[in-house]
């Protein structure tokens, strides 16, 4: 995930639901062939979300690029972090499922 770009963060209360918009820099990938685009727009959709939060929680989310991720635990912990303009920001989610979408 590092170097990778979010582009939006969507948390859906209502659904339990947290919705990550990303560019994947596909051309960075051992297996990548030059016949494939080299970046590729998806969502992670993150589902039974227990807990989610920005910090600050002034940070702006705009094509920010993914610094490193971690997993936290076995509990379904999951920390992200994204260089912003002028500070970096920590997004922290609690969740039972992930899953990815490849964007039209």
């Amino acid at each position: 995930m590092h170097d990778n770009i979010v582009e939006d963060i969507e948390y859906l209360l209502n659904e339990n639901k947290v919705q990550i918009k990303l560019d994947l820099c596909q051309w960075k990938q051992a297996n990548y062939d030059e016949s494939e685009p080299e970046m590729q727009a998806g969502v992670l959709t993150f589902t039974d979300v227990g807990s989610f939060q920005i910090e600050p929680p002034k940070f702006m989310i705009n094509s920010n690029e993914i610094l490193e991720v971690k997993v936290q635990d076995d509990k379904g912990n999951i920390e992200i972090i994204l260089a912003g303009n002028d500070d970096v920001g920590k997004v922290c989610i609690v969740a039972q499922d992930v899953y990815w979408e490849v964007c039209d």
